[in-house]
């Protein structure tokens, strides 16, 4: 049966467009049937598995107005074998476009779900605000793997997207569930890293999740396969940042197991 993650902080800037890129590469190369769905008008999960979203016919946004068959919606990335439902800020205006629609918050979900069997993970980047997309994300998934950083606001930004969590598990999707938190853009030797990586577990045990083993530290040439438009372990399969997401792929693969 296949698992549907969404990647999402309701703060920016804590590495959830490059967990969910780098974690959709590795699943594929571990020889998993990878969907990817990019619900973020800035359209970068697109851009980043070598999409150029300025020339596309159908997009996510089309998709979620009736306007093109899922089939049509989807485009090959870099990675072998895998497709992505692309995003570009045409995403923007649908927020506005389905405010008078009943049930929009199933519109992904009855959308998609009809093709879900036909992959093993759908992993879908959210984007970093409370809005529609989101609700569509989480009303979507079974499960939800939250990237923060290390710093007050990261911190707060949990408390905050676990307000959304327990409102869709309330109203619109009960079976959903945190796999856990995952320490990104992680420095060893900064003392404030040490001590919200130890203090997190206790946080976190209110709302019945865990903080991932493997913790993701960045290197340079995370941001290079940005640049590149790929992910990290086509770039450079040995760096310090590819290790790490390889280890959150089995970790996730374990954790379901």
């Amino acid at each position: 049966m296949s698992r549907i993650i969404a990647i999402a902080n309701q703060k920016g800037g804590v590495g959830k467009t490059t967990t969910a890129i780098n974690l959709a590469s590795c699943l594929a190369e571990a020889g998993k049937k990878v969907l990817t769905i990019d619900l973020d008008p800035q359209g970068n999960m697109t851009s980043g598995l070598g999409v150029n979203k300025n020339e596309l016919e159908n997009t996510v946004y089309e998709l979620m107005l009736d306007e093109c068959s899922i089939k049509e919606s989807m485009v090959d990335t870099v990675v072998d074998g895998m497709k992505i439902i692309p995003s570009n800020v045409n995403l923007a205006g649908a927020e506005i476009e389905l405010l008078g629609i009943e049930d929009k918050e199933y519109i992904l979900k009855n959308a998609v779900d009809y093709v879900r069997d036909d992959y093993d993970f759908i992993i879908i980047d959210t984007p970093p605000t409370l809005g529609c997309m989101l609700s569509n994300a989480l009303t979507f998934a079974d499960e939800v793997v939250i990237p923060v950083t290390c710093d007050r606001y990261g911190m707060e930004g949990i408390s905050d997207l676990y307000v959304t969590i327990h409102a869709t598990q309330k109203y619109t999707n009960r079976n959903l569930r945190v796999t856990g938190v995952l320490l990104n853009k992680y420095k060893e030797k900064t003392t404030l890293c040490r001590e919200i990586s130890e203090a997190l577990p206790s946080v976190l045990a209110m709302f019945e999740t865990t903080v991932f083993e493997t913790k993701v530290r960045e290197c340079e040439d995370c941001k290079k396969a940005q640049s590149a438009r790929m992910g990290v372990q086509a770039y450079n399969a040995k760096c310090t940042t590819a290790k790490d997401y390889w280890n959150v792929c089995e970790e996730i693969v374990r954790r379901r197991a």
